[in-house]
């Protein structure tokens, strides 16, 4: 078991450096990874200094307990970028394979289907994570943003949890691209939906109710609450164990539903003969 268990890492280690190689091939689209969530965050800045007429908020701090709007954003907008690396990264991975024409060869390996998605995930979560590292260094540094860092463990440990949850999104949508050539059609549906109703720069008290509903089911949310509550004090309506426990039950029925959506797609794709056409 031990022997089979270490076989598969090398498999999954073996993906990881194959895509680093890759991508530093393309040194101006690696950089630009580094520099572009700056971009995308811009605008979330902007409109709340419009809207409120300034770095800090009263009301939002009455809602929150976190004053700093640019600090409550930004760790919102940080945390959401492990979904980039479900929806994105391990849905593009297999396209990828498919495109290149190599996605039956890599597939003959002597290890499980899901061993390659695992390598992709630790890929994708490796390069986010060095992404993230960077775009918090500099925001820090640029807007003065002092965190509480008495519980970085336990922050450590709710983002672990957050990201697991959503390799069960990545599974499935990795699974989907099989059988679905258009797989960014779901990815994108799926992405923007848990944007929507994930509260990176709005509380969920002022979301209408169906929506905060919704907003329980996924780990972004818990993610993003705890994260906030312990760098930046965010008021919390849950205990911490409660958002451990929902945490772990979130995961454990998405990882799940996520490797039966990719089993079925993958027997469905061998039966049909097309699973490296383009």
């Amino acid at each position: 078991m031990l022997k089979r268990m270490a076989h598969y890492i090398r498999a999954v280690n073996a993906e990881n450096m194959k895509e680093w190689r890759i991508e530093w091939k393309y040194k101006p689209d690696f950089f630009r990874q580094f520099l572009a969530p700056f971009v995308y965050l811009l605008p979330y800045i902007l409109y709340g200094v419009a809207l409120l007429g300034g770095r800090y908020s009263e009301h939002l701090q009455k809602l929150t307990g976190v004053r700093d709007m640019i600090a409550y954003i930004f760790i919102g907008y940080l945390i959401m970028g492990f979904l980039n690396t479900a929806c994105w990264a391990m849905g593009w991975s297999l396209r990828k394979e498919q495109w290149y024409g190599t996605l039956d060869t890599i597939f003959a390996a002597p290890v499980p289907r899901w061993v390659y998605v695992a390598g992709m995930a630790a890929h994708s979560t490796c390069h986010q994570g060095l992404i993230m590292v960077f775009q918090a260094v500099v925001i820090t540094l640029f807007f003065s943003i002092v965190f509480n860092t008495s519980g970085i463990l336990l922050m450590l440990l709710i983002i672990v949890l957050m990201v697991l949850g959503l390799y069960g999104l990545g599974v499935l949508i990795a699974g989907l691209t099989i059988g679905l050539k258009q797989w960014w059609v779901i990815s994108e549906a799926l992405s923007t939906l848990m944007v929507v109703v994930t509260p990176i720069a709005y509380p969920l008290a002022v979301m209408p109710i169906f929506i905060r509903k919704i907003s329980l089911l996924l780990p972004t949310t818990y993610g993003v609450i705890g994260v906030r509550h312990l760098l930046l004090g965010e008021t919390m309506t849950y205990s911490m164990e409660t958002i451990f426990l929902r945490l772990g039950i979130i995961l454990a029925v998405w990882v799940t539903f996520g490797l039966a959506v990719f089993t079925i797609m993958d027997r469905y794709g061998r039966k049909k003969g097309f699973v490296s056409l383009y």
